[in-house]
């Protein structure tokens, strides 16, 4: 059992201040099943961020954020629920991958939290990767554009993010793949669709996740880019920071509603910010300055999270195409457990 901290920084927008209180009371409670789980939650221990170089949370530097903080967190960003998540490092090449590893391996119970295995194509080795997904610890791999090493990040293709050694483990286990797709078009990408496809035809019996359905933050950037995607079985969808409710609508009309699954990027989603989209682009919107948004400088606004954004989402969209009761059940916690029983490994 996980021992819960007593308080949190003021800086995360959940429901310790009184103002979230009031939102989750009169906008969430009654739409939030009783159990909710979490498929996109990073976490970290002490020494895996470099002395001096914090991980900036929308503007908020940490430099740890461990299990026993998640407990805390998700206790106050959903009150009265049974929260689970689904865990994995941050994949930072200058970070420490197997200190962050070895944490989750070890600190992971399998019942309310599960672990990802952080996975380098550079530096890892068949041997490895296979002995720690067979020891059950783990329910698949984590891998990340950043780790291929390319001068231009944008240049990246999928195949060199996930060789074929490391896709024919993760097949032969049956487990998942948590993949971030690179690029700078991301999903409305024809070659990212085209290696999408052929990596879950391959491999068929691993169970492939498209991170922020595929980085698809705005709705110009998803449309008409589900279809080439939905037939193939072995592919989901998690909403993590997607704060855009016609993104959400568009999806939920277009693929199986099996395969989507609730997850926010905690620790990020905490911090105060809004993700808004302005003339087919999007961006963040935050109280102080971040290198991925526009900072609110002159304190007009009153921001609550990207976390009970993206539930503000999600929850519009439920209810403008009337989808009933089961939908919301599965997309927060059936479709996810499922998806890890079958992932066992």
């Amino acid at each position: 059992m996980i021992k819960k901290p007593t308080m949190n920084p003021s800086w995360k927008e959940t429901t310790i201040h009184e103002r979230n209180r009031k939102i989750f009371a009169e906008e969430l409670d009654a739409f939030l099943p009783d159990a909710i789980l979490d498929f996109h939650v990073h976490v970290f221990n002490a020494g895996v961020v470099p002395d001096g170089e914090p991980f900036s949370c929308a503007g908020h530097p940490i430099d740890r954020y461990d299990l026993q903080e998640l407990a805390g967190d998700l206790d106050a960003a959903y009150p009265g629920r049974a929260s689970k998540a689904v865990c994995f490092g941050f994949p930072e090449v200058g970070y420490d991958r197997r200190k962050n590893n070895e944490y989750l391996a070890a600190a992971c119970d399998s019942q309310q939290f599960f672990a990802l295995r952080l996975f380098d194509p550079v530096e890892d080795e068949p041997a490895g990767v296979k002995k720690d997904l067979e020891s059950g610890r783990f329910r698949g791999i984590k891998p990340y554009p950043n780790y291929v090493r390319k001068a231009d990040v944008n240049a990246v293709e999928i195949p060199e993010m996930l060789p074929a050694w490391v896709m024919e483990i993760v097949n032969a286990l049956g487990q998942i793949v948590m993949l971030h797709i690179p690029r700078k078009a991301r999903l409305a990408d024809p070659l990212n669709q085209r290696q999408i496809v052929e990596l879950g035809n391959r491999y068929p019996k691993a169970r492939i996740v498209l991170a922020h359905i595929g980085r698809a933050y705005y709705l110009k950037n998803v449309m008409g880019n589900l279809q080439a995607l939905k037939a193939v079985p072995n592919l989901y969808y998690d909403l993590a920071m997607v704060n855009h409710w016609e993104v959400m609508e568009h999806l939920f009309q277009t693929v199986p509603a099996d395969r989507i699954l609730y997850g926010t990027d905690i620790p990020l989603a905490l911090a105060p910010g809004k993700s808004v989209e302005i003339n087919d682009q999007y961006t963040y919107v935050t109280p102080v300055p971040w290198e991925l948004s526009i900072s609110d400088d002159h304190g007009r606004l009153r921001f609550t999270s990207f976390l009970y954004e993206e539930l503000r989402a999600i929850k519009k969209a439920v209810e403008r195409l009337g989808l009933p009761r089961d939908f919301v059940q599965g997309l927060f916690y059936d479709n996810g457990m499922k998806l890890l029983k079958r992932a066992t490994g």
